[in-house]
């Protein structure tokens, strides 16, 4: 084997951090020379410290669930009924508490990284099971499904600010980009969002100012302050869309056990419960007496029961949801004041905080790649310039729907799943041997299902691959048939 890289080597200035974690004496299939940061001093403090408590990472894990998919549980009981999809929702709460599990204790057995102290991101963890080749794959892959999860929460976002201005001011601006390029004065939010229509927004633009500077903090700065403000906005205003809920009504028959559509019914809890990418940045910034199965568990059990009552809730309030986003209705003329600025609050106070969090994770994947000042320009700035571009209702709805198929379904539900198969492989080269008599810093599976964990892994891992598939398959036939995620 090649001569290994020091994990403990150190790092005086940006220019050396790039031929150290990429050296070209990696294995071409498998990079057990893996380089790692064990001292934060040495990036400048670009990578956060060990100081996110249980109850602090309780509440950014249920924050994380409780993104932008959200806000479409609700058409999602309407279209295809009641019994799929709270099937759909259950397989998902354990396929993704499942697949974080095993995706830290995949980390975890990286020699020297028991406790999570050597920092590996993700990304680092492909690259030493892996290799190199399928590391820069990896790359690119996470990255955009990061960035579009990224940017659902933008566009829910910048059009929740631009109909809270149009509420107080009665209009809002934007600079429009296409059909013609020129500044337009906008008394109707769903004009500057409509097919064909390219802009940035007023809302747009203050969404990106507030975004950044929490953006370049470290997870665990931002989990202190930032996440805990957004899980008591989330309390305090689920609260009064139940209550509105109960006062427009709520009509059982709007919930058909089987609906007409499943279009999306798997996409939309892809995307609900794509946490998993998160995952591994958290792991390395809580304290060692943080049980990741507690952590993981209770906040997915926490978050089925409040999807459930949301999305059923939701469904039976409205006739016709005729958008993905329900905060679109619920910030309409026709609401009452009180609720059209809890929806503002809404994107505010519990999606946006979610941005910060892709763009974090984003740049911790890139700094081991790419050096700091570039890594905060690429993960931080660059998302910034593209995202005006998916405004458009259909581009969301195309860009929720396939990317949750595709990118969110391959990293948050198949590679921990194959990292994990990776890292338990008997077969493994004796600087990689797992030894299954050595304790289990996360124990994913209970005590007495560990010897067959390989076994339990294949059949999730087959299943998710088998449902995604048929997800994708149907969704191709109703897209060539002219069918309209939105109608």
């Amino acid at each position: 084997m090649d001569t290994p890289i020091s994990i403990n080597a150190s790092i005086d200035d940006e220019e050396d951090i790039m031929p150290l974690l990429l050296d070209d004496s990696s294995a071409e299939s498998g990079d057990s020379s893996i380089s790692t940061i064990s001292n934060n001093k040495d990036l400048g403090g670009i990578l956060g410290e060990k100081t996110i408590s249980q109850w602090a990472s309780f509440i950014f894990i249920v924050n994380q669930i409780y993104g932008p998919g959200v806000l479409s549980i609700s058409i999602g009981f309407q279209q295809s009924g009641w019994v799929l999809t709270m099937v759909s929702l259950t397989l998902f709460l354990i396929v993704s508490c499942l697949a974080s599990t095993l995706l830290c204790e995949a980390v975890s057995l990286i020699p020297g990284n028991r406790q999570f102290d050597k920092h590996i991101e993700y990304s680092g963890a492909v690259r030493y099971y892996f290799g190199k080749r399928y590391y820069f794959i990896f790359q690119i892959l996470n990255n955009l499904c990061l960035q579009a999860y990224n940017i659902a929460s933008i566009v829910i976002c910048a059009q929740s600010l631009d109909q809270f201005f149009i509420f107080i001011f009665g209009k809002t601006f934007a600079l429009q980009m296409h059909p013609s390029f020129r500044f337009v004065e906008c008394l109707d939010a769903d004009e500057l969002y409509s097919t064909g229509v390219v802009c940035i927004s007023l809302g747009y633009l203050i969404i990106c100012a507030m975004s950044i500077p929490t953006s370049i903090m470290n997870l665990n700065d931002n989990v202190k302050i930032v996440q805990t403000i957004s899980f008591i906005f989330l309390f305090v205003l689920i609260g009064e869309f139940i209550v509105q809920y109960f006062m427009n009504g709520l009509v059982v028959d709007r919930v058909p056990a089987f609906g007409k559509s499943y279009y999306q019914l798997v996409s939309i809890f892809v995307f609900s419960w794509a946490f998993p990418m998160f995952i591994v940045s958290w792991c390395n910034e809580k304290t060692n007496e943080v049980s990741v199965n507690r952590a993981v568990w209770y906040s997915g059990l926490f978050s089925w029961f409040g999807y459930l009552v949301i999305g059923l809730l939701g469904a039976m309030a409205y006739q016709s949801l005729g958008s993905d986003n329900i905060l679109n209705l619920m910030g309409q003329l026709s609401s009452p004041a009180v609720t059209r600025v809890a929806s503002f609050l809404f994107s505010l106070g519990v999606i946006m905080p979610g941005i910060p969090i892709c763009l974090i994770t984003t740049r911790y994947n890139l700094t081991h790649i790419c050096g700091k000042q570039a890594s905060y320009f690429w993960g931080v700035i660059a998302p910034w310039l593209v995202a005006f571009v998916f405004c458009q209702k259909e581009v969301f709805a195309d860009l929720l729907n396939w990317s949750s198929l595709i990118l969110n379904s391959l990293v948050n539900f198949i590679i921990p799943f194959v990292l994990y198969l990776k890292a338990t492989d008997p077969n493994q080269s004796p600087s990689n041997a797992y030894d299954p008599r050595q304790p289990s810093t996360v124990q994913p599976y209970p005590k007495r299902l560990e010897k067959h964990s390989r076994l339990l892994t294949w059949i999730i891992l087959i299943s998710v691959i088998v449902v995604s598939l048929i997800q994708i398959i149907y969704d191709i036939i109703e897209t060539t048939q002219g069918k309209n995620p939105l109608n």
